[in-house]
């Protein structure tokens, strides 16, 4: 089950790590991006795409003293917390962990706290990986 969700999340993470660029990146992390791993600067717009494809919920932590936001989704039966921008933290750049399991700290995040400007940076990365995926 778990192998079979971390198969479809690592070739999303493929399709999306062409796609990450400083126009997709969190604009206080546009330099860091350009200047360490692509997915940095990425996560909650990545979030938002995890969640328009599979559902579930947006979850956040602090790395490193930032915030970082990753997704909880159900996948057969089960629930799993699952993060495709770790490596811009020196993690495993797909991750697939127990709900509650992954990071300490982990807290649910509303929709409504999704800021436009990063609804904005969803849609255009979708768009530059191809996705057809649009807002709900």
């Amino acid at each position: 089950m778990k192998s079979e969700l971390r198969r479809e999340l690592v070739s999303l993470r493929e399709q999306l790590e062409a796609a990450f660029s400083v126009e997709t990146a969190q604009p206080r992390q546009a330099s860091r991006a350009a200047s360490l791993t692509s997915s940095a600067g990425q996560c909650a717009a990545v979030a938002i795409l995890v969640n328009r494809i599979f559902g579930g919920n947006y979850v956040s932590t602090r790395v490193e003293g930032e915030s970082h936001w990753f997704n909880r989704i159900l996948f057969q039966s089960n629930w799993y917390d699952v993060d495709i921008t770790g490596d811009q933290y020196g993690l495993p750049p797909v991750q697939v962990s127990e709900m509650g399991t992954l990071y300490p700290e982990t807290r649910l995040r509303l929709p409504e706290e999704v800021a436009s400007e990063t609804l904005e940076r969803a849609d255009r990365l979708a768009l530059k990986a191809n996705l057809s995926i649009t807002r709900k």
